[in-house]
């Protein structure tokens, strides 16, 4: 228990330092934090959950091979997903039928607790889902990753601008699939909820 209770005490790139060191045991930690964090940025890469689940096992692979590579003076999320985007496009690349899509995982929930009120954000991140896959990320990536817009240029290999942009971009059709989500529910009589995402 005072393991456990160590380890989660211990910094992402805390753990891939000792990971690297040849604490390899350790690496089940970052699985445990990622999965569905890498889950949730890679949904919109695939119709498929099971190539999702795929990418997300050979993400997890490739960083454990290449821990040693890892630099503890930046951010492991920023490598990490930078691995993820990495394999999502090589698998694209080798399924040139793949195609992202608006359904299919309307079902799962949002991440409530990082990017707005528990109540609203699965409905959010459904209509997220609709949004072209490049805004998308770039919208999880800086709402529920908290990751910074330099890193998330990093992970994308887009300038800075061209983030900002997408953002822009991303939270402005958001907006109006919100808007037209709460006049449908105003025509069939139930008042529509208030959505908010923070401003850049």
């Amino acid at each position: 228990m005072d393991k456990i209770a160590t380890l989660e005490h211990l910094s992402d790139e805390e753990l891939a330092s000792k990971i690297s060191e040849g604490a390899r045991s350790l690496f089940e930690e970052l699985i445990s934090r990622y999965s569905r964090r890498l889950f949730y940025f890679l949904r919109h890469r695939t119709e498929s959950d099971q190539d999702i689940e795929d990418l997300v096992q050979e993400t997890f692979l490739k960083a454990f091979k290449g821990i040693d590579r890892f630099d503890p003076e930046r951010k492991f999320s920023t490598w990490l997903y930078t691995i993820a985007n990495r394999e999502a496009v090589s698998h694209h690349r080798a399924n040139k039928k793949m195609k992202h899509s608006p359904s299919g995982t309307s079902s799962l929930p949002g991440p409530e607790e990082v990017v707005i009120q528990k109540e609203e954000s699965q409905n959010i991140w459904e209509l997220a889902t609709t949004l072209p896959k490049k805004e998308y990320e770039a919208l999880w990536l800086f709402y529920a990753e908290e990751m910074p817009i330099k890193d998330i240029a990093r992970v994308t290999k887009k300038s800075p601008i061209t983030v900002r942009v997408l953002l822009y971009r991303a939270r402005s059709k958001l907006a109006e699939r919100i808007d037209k989500k709460a006049f449908s529910k105003n025509i069939a009589g139930t008042s529509p909820a208030k959505h908010k995402f923070s401003p850049l």
